[in-house]
């Protein structure tokens, strides 16, 4: 019954179902573990005085007037005056002219949607009822399947098949870590009629797909220790490796490059996770790693998520190797591209720099010896697995300035070797970081100006690129029409990921050539970018970036022996934002406040991370805890010690839901 078409289902006929299939939901199993990707609380209702910008909310209000109409380019907003006893507010709603007939002078309703507070509070496309609709599942969007239809379609499915759902753990397991049955689990995941039956449904969902998955880690690193892979000489190339570096390495990094030497050395492939905060020198490491490769006569390959960080990285190996290094990247034109390739295949290029332009199928390696991924969380597993298929059992180092507590690494990447550089080069002074409140927001930037005629450059970082009529945020666009306008003297920039890629190379040479003074982007320059001399980041909307990702952009500064300074705006006040900010404010230390982050939103984030670019991480929710991820790999490993039956089918099942991106294992 799982198996079988969407059309199968009460209400979902062919044009529904081949709307959904647009999301890969082709069987009632899609969409029943189609898990909702937020919960709207609507079980209180909150007083208007209270309501907090940003927030989605429940109200109980009386209509006060009647509705009005206006269009703004090209947009039909409907808006209806209402109040409770502590205020007014503004009932508004996008392109949905119908909701006038809905509403009546007088009526008294509960209002839920999300609360903006600029020019009085207003509600944006609030739904009405006459009671409160207690807790929401929110499922993602596809044009012509709205909430709604959503909630209908999967109530139905689950009232078509509810007595033959199968449960896949074995009853042990269940009594043993205290999980409800998979059937109720969905319902409750679902269908939650209180924040306790939703948070044991989804730890339910969260420890079965947990659980199989270690199952598959586990297997895969024990195919891997089964392998013959190529033994490296590392005799004398770290000697001649450092005599070409402008800097001493530190005892971190000596310690790393021991490691990575002891492993290369071996038979078995190498698979070393490479942990290191914003810069610690990370890419000194990975530039090691392909040196031995190099001496042995083999090819290495660097993955980079960007091309702006492909360029950087190939001009640093460029310097130093010469015409052995190449830069492969999507923007190239076709002979450029030939060329590369043709050097790639041929074996004269030892040092191949790209972008997901690597994974491409005419990329033919001469003999990949070893490859190294910058920034591994912007690869998913399967891309990894394309690229250890253009080698010979190559040899593999992932590298990430994303800290994750050791604990917590340990248990994620169970199939990883890991390497952690706790230390930073001599001489980097710890970034200064400061909240900037409204009212001094004018000073500091008259204070980036001034530091820009002492040739102080500056980063303007934010999260969003235009500005909407639904999302209240700074946008690139916004601040830097301002900028410009305000600070008529001083060289500002515009970068964000929609531009063509000459147009971003252009751009960031500008900037690190000094010609631009300020620089207002987006998170595009998070990752990797290096320019000594900008000094100064300012961080719009912080609010909207989690802690591990305010600390990525505050490590593009202070990468020199000057002072740098961080300064975060934020517009949404709140006990839990306030504590956010003054963590940043308290410690430049990445692993504290990986800490920090993981007891704020939970490790789900690391996990995504972990299977970023695969459509299986949807089935790993961002609501699991430390505990249960140690208890799902411990019973993994037990599992699979046992034997039998029960730890055969257990395998089955990891196999199809996991295997396939994890790469062939050997079941045998």
């Amino acid at each position: 019954m799982l198996e079988s078409p969407l059309t199968n289902v009460k209400g979902i006929g062919p044009k529904r179902a081949e709307l959904f299939s647009q999301l890969g939901v082709c069987s009632v199993r899609d969409l029943l573990f189609r898990l909702p990707r937020d919960y709207l609380d609507y079980t209180k209702a909150t007083p208007v005085v209270e309501l907090v910008n940003g927030q989605n909310a429940a109200v109980q209000v009386r209509i006060d007037g009647a509705t009005r109409f206006f269009r703004t380019k090209g947009i039909t907003i409907l808006s209806a005056p209402a109040q409770d006893e502590t205020g007014k507010i503004t009932l508004k709603w996008f392109n949905q002219p119908y909701r006038s007939s809905q509403l009546q002078i007088g009526e008294i309703v509960y209002a839920c949607g999300r609360v903006i507070r600029k020019n009085g509070v207003s509600l944006i496309n609030p739904s009405l009822s006459q009671a409160l609709p207690g807790i929401v599942p929110v499922y993602p969007t596809v044009k012509g399947v709205n909430q709604r239809a959503w909630r209908d379609s999967i109530l139905a499915a689950l009232e078509s098949v509810w007595d033959k759902i199968p449960e896949p753990l074995p009853r042990t397991l269940l009594e043993r870590f205290s999980l409800v049955p998979l059937a109720v689990a969905l319902r409750h995941a679902h269908f939650p009629f209180s924040r306790e039956a939703l948070e044991l449904a989804r730890r339910r969902l969260d420890f079965e797909n947990t659980l199989l998955y270690f199952i598959i880690v586990e297997l895969q690193k024990a195919e891997r220790l089964r392998l013959n892979g190529f033994s490296f000489d590392t005799t004398g190339v770290l000697e001649r490796f450092t005599a070409e570096l402008s800097f001493s390495l530190t005892k971190a990094q000596m310690r790393v490059v021991d490691e990575i030497a002891e492993d290369m050395r071996k038979p078995v492939p190498m698979n070393r996770l490479l942990q290191g905060d914003v810069g610690s020198g990370k890419t000194a490491i990975a530039m090691y790693a392909l040196c031995v490769a190099a001496a042995n006569g083999k090819q290495g390959a660097l993955l980079a998520p960007t091309e702006i960080l492909a360029e950087q990285h190939a001009q640093n190996l460029t310097e130093i190797f010469g015409e052995t290094v190449v830069l492969l990247k999507g923007s190239m034109k076709k002979a450029q591209r030939d060329a590369v390739l043709k050097r790639i295949a041929d074996g004269s290029a030892l040092f191949v720099i790209g972008t997901h332009a690597l994974f491409s199928e005419d990329v033919r390696f001469y003999d990949l010896g070893c490859i190294v991924t910058d920034e591994q969380h912007r690869f998913g597993v399967r891309q990894r697995a394309a690229m250890l298929e253009k080698g010979t059992r190559p040899d593999m180092l992932v590298m990430s300035a994303t800290p994750i507590p050791r604990t917590l690494a340990l248990i994620l990447y169970g199939d990883l070797d890991i390497s952690v550089i706790d230390e930073l080069p001599p001489g980097r002074k710890p970034v200064k970081t400061s909240v900037i409140r409204a009212g001094k927001r004018e000073d500091m930037y008259r204070y980036i100006a001034e530091q820009a005629k002492e040739g102080v450059q500056s980063y303007v970082v934010c999260p969003a690129i235009e500005e909407s009529d639904t999302i209240e945020c700074p946008s690139v666009d916004a601040i830097y029409t301002e900028l410009k306008k305000k600070l008529p003297e001083t060289r500002i920039g515009k970068l964000h990921g929609q531009m063509k890629e000459a147009e971003k190379a252009r751009v960031m040479h500008a900037f690190r050539a000094g010609e631009t003074d300020v620089l207002v982007t987006t998170t595009v320059i998070e990752v990797g970018v290096h320019v000594p001399s900008a000094c100064i980041m300012v961080i719009e909307g912080a609010e909207r970036f989690g802690l591990s990702q305010l600390h990525q952009l505050r490590g593009r500064v202070g990468r020199s022996a000057k002072q740098a300074y961080c300064f975060l705006l934020y517009g949404v006040e709140s006990e839990q934002e306030n504590e956010r900010m003054l963590t940043m404010t308290q410690t430049n230390d990445g692993f504290e406040i990986a800490q920090k982050d993981l007891l704020l939103r939970g490790p789900g984030d690391f996990i995504g991370t972990r299977q970023h670019g695969d459509d299986s991480a949807g089935l790993l929710s961002n609501t699991m805890d430390v505990k249960l991820l140690e208890e799902a790999s411990r019973a993994a490993k037990e599992i699979l010690q046992q034997g039998g039956e029960e730890s055969a089918r257990l395998i089955e099942i990891a196999s199809e839901r996991y295997g396939s991106m994890l790469g062939d294992i050997a079941m045998n």
